[in-house]
C-alpha cells in the first residue's frame, strides 16, 4: 500500500464533503499543511473521471514541481488513475505549443522560455473557440504559486477548475493572491476550508507559527491542529563547531530516525547543497536520494523513489507538498542563505522555512554553523524561550544533552545553483517537465 494516499473511506465527512462537489462551477479549497489536500485532489479527480465517465485525455491534475508529480504518481494505482493525467501546468502548455503553434519553442539564452510559451498558449485559445474548453475538468494544487495569467489560460481550456490554495505557504511573489483567482475565474460562491485533519504534531506546529508573521493567522492555524504524541519530542536546534561536526552530528540523527522506521526529509535551500550535502552523507556512509529533476537528453525524470523508504534531499521548493515523519533542516547559515535568497523578501524567507518546518508530521532538526548563524536565529531562540524548541551546542552533546534533544518525552505541550529572477518568476525547473 502506498505511502501516503489513505483509502477514500479513510478520509474525514468534510474532506469527502469536498470529493463530491459538483462540477458544475468552479470553486477554491483553502487548507493548511496537513490538512489533507493531496488526499483530496486525488480522490477528487478519481470521484469526478468515474461518475461522469471522463476519458483521461479530457482532464487533468496540475502540481506544483515533478517531485510532487512523482510523490502522487506512487499512489495513483491505488484508485486507478492513469499517470498521464497529473503533471505541471508548464509541460500541458508545452505540448500545446508544440501541438498548435510551433514545434520550435521559444528560448531565453539557453533555457526554454516558458513566460512566453504561456502567451502562445493564451493567444492561441483565445483566438481559437474550437481549443477552448478541451478538459472537462481541472485540479490545481498549490494554486497560491500560480500567476494570474495561468488563471486566464485555465478559465478558457476547462469546463471546471478546483483550486486548493494555502495563503501561508506562497512562496513566489507574483503568485496569485485569493481574490485575483476569485475574480478572473468569476467564482460567486465563497470558498471551502479544510479543518481537523492536520498533520503536525503540537510541538512542530508550534515552531512553524513562529514563521508566520501575522498574529491573527498564527493563531488559526494553531487552533486548527489536533495531532497527538504519545511521546513529547520537542524539535532541536544543533549548533555546530564547524561544517564537517555538523554534517557528523545529522548523520547520527538521521541513523537514529531510520531504527524508528520514519520517512526523513532534508530540505535545503539550493540544488548546490543538495548535491553538496548528498556526497557528505555518502561518505559518512549514510545513503540518502536526491528529490530534483534530471534530464536524459531532452526528457525529464525525477531522481528518487517514493515507494522506499531512504531519505530524501531536495529544496525548499522541491518539497512542497511532500510530507515526512522527521525533517531536517541543514545549514542554516548566511552563507547558504546568500544568492537569490539573500535578495528576496524577509517574509518569503520566513515562508520557506514555515513550507519547511511544516512538511514534518512528528519532529523537525534544525541545524547551523557556530559564527555563521542565518538571521532568523533570533525566531529560534524566541521559541526556545518558549519551550517550543531545544538549541544545542557541540559542548552540550553529553548524555543529558543528547536526552534533552532527541527525546524530550516527560514534557507536555505547551500554549548551490543559485535560482536566478527568472527562475523564480516562472517556476524555473520546479514547474517544468519535458
Amino acid at each position: 500500500m502506498s505511502t501516503w494516499l489513505l483509502p477514500r473511506a479513510d478520509l474525514t465527512p468534510q474532506q469527502d464533503d469536498i470529493v463530491k462537489l459538483s462540477p458544475n462551477e468552479h470553486c477554491i479549497v483553502l487548507g493548511g499543511p496537513g490538512s489533507g489536500k493531496t488526499q483530496v485532489l486525488v480522490h477528487r479527480a478519481a470521484h469526478l473521471a468515474e461518475t461522469f465517465q471522463v476519458p483521461a485525455a479530457r482532464y487533468r491534475v496540475f502540481v506544483f514541481t515533478n517531485v510532487i508529480k512523482e510523490y502522487i504518481h506512487s499512489g495513483l494505482q491505488f484508485i486507478g488513475l492513469p499517470d498521464e493525467v497529473v503533471c505541471t501546468f508548464d509541460h500541458w502548455c508545452y505540448l500545446k505549443y508544440q501541438e498548435h503553434i510551433s514545434r520550435r519553442l521559444p528560448r531565453s539564452g539557453k533555457s526554454i522560455d516558458f513566460l512566453a510559451i504561456r502567451e502562445g498558449v493564451l493567444s492561441l485559445l483565445q483566438r481559437r473557440k474550437d481549443l477552448q474548453k478541451s478538459l472537462d475538468f481541472v485540479l490545481v494544487d498549490e494554486g497560491q504559486d500560480l500567476t494570474t495569467d495561468i488563471y486566464r489560460i485555465l478559465s478558457l481550456a476547462a469546463h471546471h477548475i478546483t483550486v486548493f490554495i494555502d495563503p501561508l505557504q506562497k512562496i513566489f511573489e507574483n503568485g496569485a493572491h485569493h481574490q485575483a483567482i476569485v475574480d478572473t475565474l468569476g467564482i460567486r460562491k465563497s470558498g471551502w476550508t479544510l479543518l481537523g485533519a492536520y498533520r503536525n504534531a503540537p510541538h512542530v506546529a508550534y515552531l512553524a507559527s513562529y514563521f508566520i508573521r501575522d498574529e491573527e493567522a498564527r493563531t488559526r492555524f494553531l487552533d486548527q491542529g489536533c495531532t497527538k504524541q504519545k511521546v513529547q519530542e520537542r524539535p532541536l536546534c544543533f549548533i555546530a563547531g564547524d561544517y564537517e561536526g555538523e554534517l557528523d552530528r545529522l548523520c547520527e540523527i538521521i541513523q537514529q530516525r531510520q531504527v524508528m522506521n520514519e520517512r526523513i526529509g532534508i530540505i535545503v535551500n539550493s540544488n548546490r547543497l543538495v548535491h553538496g550535502l548528498a556526497a557528505g552523507f555518502e561518505q559518512r556512509h549514510v545513503h540518502v536520494e536526491k528529490a530534483m529533476k534530471v534530464m536524459e537528453g531532452r526528457a525529464s525524470s525525477v531522481s528518487c523513489d517514493f515507494d522506499n523508504v531512504l531519505p530524501k534531499i531536495a529544496t525548499f521548493y522541491m518539497a512542497k507538498g511532500l510530507t515526512f515523519d522527521t525533517v531536517i533542516l541543514p545549514r542554516l547559515t548566511d552563507k547558504a542563505f546568500s544568492g537569490a535568497l539573500s535578495t528576496a523578501t524577509e517574509e518569503t524567507r520566513r515562508r520557506l522555512l514555515f513550507v519547511g518546518i511544516a512538511r514534518a508530521t512528528h519532529w523537525v532538526c534544525l541545524s547551523s554553523v557556530r559564527g555563521q548563524e542565518f538571521k532568523d536565529m533570533d525566531i529560534l531562540q524566541e521559541a526556545e524561550q518558549a519551550g517550543h524548541l531545544v538549541i544545542q551546542g557541540a559542548e552540550d552533546r553529553g548524555s543529558e544533552g543528547m536526552k534533552r534533544g532527541i527525546a524530550d518525552a516527560d514534557r507536555r505541550d505547551s500554549p548551490g545553483d543559485r535560482f536566478d529572477s527568472q527562475q523564480i518568476a516562472i517556476g524555473g525547473d520546479d514547474f517544468s517537465v519535458l
